[in-house]
């Protein structure tokens, strides 16, 4: 490939940002990659690995990879219609590698369309989600290299090609003056949530003063709504309490004795630093998806009650349960999961709030301090079951 020409007039020994005339500062398109590929990524986590998300959470997540889909094909086609013509009469000779680009936007926007659909799928039904994970994979094969590409072969001939003021007008005319303002504050948003430092200055500033503090200071709440729902992270969490925790440990009992401990909640006083007793009701009498049982609490001088049902009950691997408040409606799901260990069992405990009234949660930080990290305090009880399992016999 002939390498690109450069403009003798752009040609300077110390890149200054600040000139009109000088070279098109093209940081912004590296930022912008960045959190495109920090999403991708963590949506696929998210959407890989167990415990799977719950209802509220698929749909803002489901929803948000067709946002990041619509985002992507307007990122692309304001490239095609406003930066690389004007690259192309400044530089012919960049012509072939502006043609691999143009090559692949039509490339990737197959796998986009395919994205878009899984994730309005996916909002709608748990069942899509093998079908959300396949096609970010799918788009990773064909978007990544090419926004690698864009950043270490294009941009560099960007800012050769074109000046800071072009750059400036090609934003202005296709990225800011269509997109109304409210959704150019929460793209900002979004594009510098979790950059460096550096980055986040950078595109703040592109912003005028008094904007920019309404952005940071007000529109960041909705911001952080949105966020916490498709993500359900301690990072945008309303609440002082932990979202979610586990741990994991190893016991010598087997996994069937186990189980049959475990499963059996009239049991969970023997083992648990806070359930002291259990009953089944509506005439339930074992663990299967439904079943419903309602659990007696005691912390310190405080007493509660929580109704509970069983969500998911994999013989002798997995139970997952609902507890709900009558008063707060507060609602956490707790999850078990056994897996073979040599003669033993590996024995996790996780648990993740998935409602709570801001108010709650601050009078349950207040009045009792063991639910700001029970994380020991669940651990030690895994430890108890399994010595229950081993000493029970028959």
């Amino acid at each position: 490939m002939t390498a690109p020409q450069t403009r003798p007039e752009h040609t300077v020994t110390e890149t200054r940002y600040d000139d009109p005339h000088g070279p098109a500062d093209t940081r912004t398109m590296r930022i912008v990659h960045t959190a495109l590929r920090r999403d991708l990524a963590r949506a696929r986590d998210v959407l890989a690995v167990a415990p799977y998300p719950h209802p509220v959470q698929r749909a803002a997540l489901g929803m948000h990879l067709a946002w990041m889909m619509n985002f992507l094909h307007h990122h692309h086609s304001s490239e095609d219609a406003g930066l690389y013509p004007l690259v192309r009469a400044n530089n012919p000779s960049a012509a072939e590698l502006l043609d691999q680009m143009d090559d692949d936007h039509h490339a990737i926007e197959p796998a986009m369309e395919e994205l878009t659909a899984a994730g309005i799928a996916y909002a709608a039904s748990d069942q899509a989600r093998p079908r959300a994970v396949a096609a970010i994979d799918a788009l990773g094969e064909v978007l990544l290299p090419h926004l690698l590409r864009e950043e270490q072969e294009m941009m560099p001939v960007v800012a050769a090609s074109i000046t800071k003021a072009e750059w400036d007008n090609w934003t202005q005319e296709f990225n800011v003056k269509p997109t109304p303002k409210s959704q150019l504050a929460i793209e900002g948003l979004w594009i510098m949530e979790g950059q460096s430092e550096q980055d986040r200055a950078l595109m703040a500033e592109l912003v005028p003063p008094i904007p920019r503090w309404i952005i940071l200071n007000v529109v960041s709440r909705t911001y952080r709504k949105q966020a916490f729902r498709r993500w359900w992270s301690e990072d945008h969490s309303p609440w002082k309490l932990r979202v979610a925790a586990g741990t994991a440990v190893t016991v010598d009992a087997p996994p069937d004795r186990v189980w049959d401990l475990l499963a059996d909640i009239t049991r969970t006083g023997e083992w648990s630093h806070e359930c002291h007793t259990a009953h089944w009701l509506d005439g339930a009498t074992e663990a299967s998806v439904g079943a419903r049982f309602e659990g007696v609490n005691r912390v310190g001088r405080y007493t509660w009650k929580r109704p509970c049902t069983i969500t998911v009950c994999e013989d002798r691997r997995e139970l997952v349960y609902e507890t709900e408040g009558p008063f707060a409606k507060d609602t956490t799901q707790w999850r078990f999961v056994l897996e073979p260990d040599g003669a033993g069992t590996r024995l996790t405990q996780e648990f993740r709030i998935l409602r709570m009234p801001v108010w709650f949660d601050r009078l349950v930080w207040v009045t009792t301090p063991p639910h700001r990290d029970r994380r020991d305090a669940l651990g030690e009880d895994l430890l108890r079951l399994g010595q229950v399992a081993i000493a029970t016999t028959g």
